[in-house]
């Protein structure tokens, strides 16, 4: 009983990124102060500038290769914003002339922006008065495992009018208050009140606001199955393994059939998964028009709970141990439930496919 996970993209980007995740030290904390080592190399490699064109210094290349960088960092439980700052922030900046220092920035590794497009149930005011924009209300699920230097978030006037803002962390000095999810990732919900920015930190407004914040939280939801993936073939790689050394009553217990039967079932389970999170960025590689909102809903839907699923059983088929952090199964697990609600839990994609609007 072998079993060997394929990259769905398989290359360069993938075999560095899986070098460097390797070598990434088990933490439970991260200083929010200093990038960590294993961030600062991202940004040396550039992985930010994956997605950006060439004309703001990018690589101008294309989102199956940003599932590559996450599908090998999901198989070391990696809890580094990546897909948040190399694939959903250049989606929302891409076009923006106000943008194009940020995203150069980006590109050279000397700049991260945090995209915070939770607006949570009361959305974040803006009241704009000449050359000065005044924010009250509050970020909802900041992503801060790393340091940001820009947030770019959704802000509302009184008149109903989107805006998309993009604002030096500096310049953002709110109260945060701050979790510790299950496989490390530090988020904060910051309180923003009468907060002053220029009236330049609008990038775009309007109805296209929502249409671009839609479109680059598919892809985030779409990445974050892509790391559940990865996460899968590793569970399941390790769980064999165990299985084939582990010895009772005097053999191995990969010869019991029901243990057998249970790790076919989640060979199963990855092998549906990462055909149709393939199938979804192939896809959305073909232009933006090809991507389909809802389909990107029932992956993320149907991957949260087969996710779950699959982290259960390997956990179960490792016994006691499979409950210790110390376990590379068990971190693989609570990162596939922690990925699971990035960018919209099964309950959030059941009302996004609720609403008529959404094809």
């Amino acid at each position: 009983m072998t079993f060997h996970a394929t990259p769905m993209f398989p290359g360069d980007l993938y075999d560095t990124t899986a070098r460097v995740a390797a070598a990434a030290p088990v933490t439970e904390t991260f200083e929010s102060q200093e990038p960590s080592e294993t961030w600062s190399q991202f940004l040396q490699l550039g992985w930010q500038g994956v997605l950006i064109d060439e004309a703001h210094d990018g690589a101008g290349a294309s989102l199956g290769d940003v599932a590559a960088i996450a599908e090998a960092a999901g198989r070391h439980a990696l809890a580094q914003p990546l897909a948040a700052r190399c694939a959903v922030v250049p989606l929302l900046l891409a076009g923006l002339p106000g943008a194009s220092d940020v995203l150069r920035a980006m590109a050279a590794g000397e700049a991260s922006v945090c995209p915070v497009l939770d607006t949570g149930q009361v959305p974040l005011a803006a009241v704009r008065d000449g050359d000065r924009l005044t924010l009250n209300g509050r970020l909802h699920g900041a992503d801060l495992t790393e340091p940001a230097t820009h947030f770019v978030f959704v802000a509302t006037q009184d008149d109903g009018l989107p805006l998309l803002v993009l604002a030096p962390r500096d310049a953002v000095p709110g109260h945060a208050s701050t979790w510790l999810g299950i496989d490390g990732r530090q988020t904060a919900d910051i309180a923003l009140a009468g907060v002053t920015l220029a009236a330049s930190s609008v990038l775009a407004q309007g109805e296209g606001v929502h249409t671009r914040v839609e479109r680059a939280s598919a892809v985030g939801g779409l990445l974050a199955c892509a790391q559940t993936v990865g996460a899968i073939g590793a569970m399941i790689e390790q769980t064999i393994e165990y299985l084939t050394t582990r010895v009772q009553f005097g053999v191995a217990l990969a010869t019991f059939q029901a243990l057998r039967h249970r790790v076919v079932e989640m060979y199963v389970a990855y092998e549906n998964v990462r055909g149709m999170v393939r199938r979804q960025v192939l896809d959305l590689c073909e232009g933006p028009a090809s991507g389909s909102p809802r389909d990107i809903a029932l992956v993320k839907l149907y991957l949260s709970v087969t996710g779950r699923q699959v982290a259960e059983s390997a956990i179960q088929l490792h016994g006691g141990i499979g409950m210790s952090r110390e376990l590379p199964a068990a971190r693989l697990a609570m990162h596939a439930l922690a990925c699971s609600l990035q960018w919209g839990d099964r309950f959030a994609h059941l009302d996004r496919l609720a609403r008529p609007a959404l094809h």
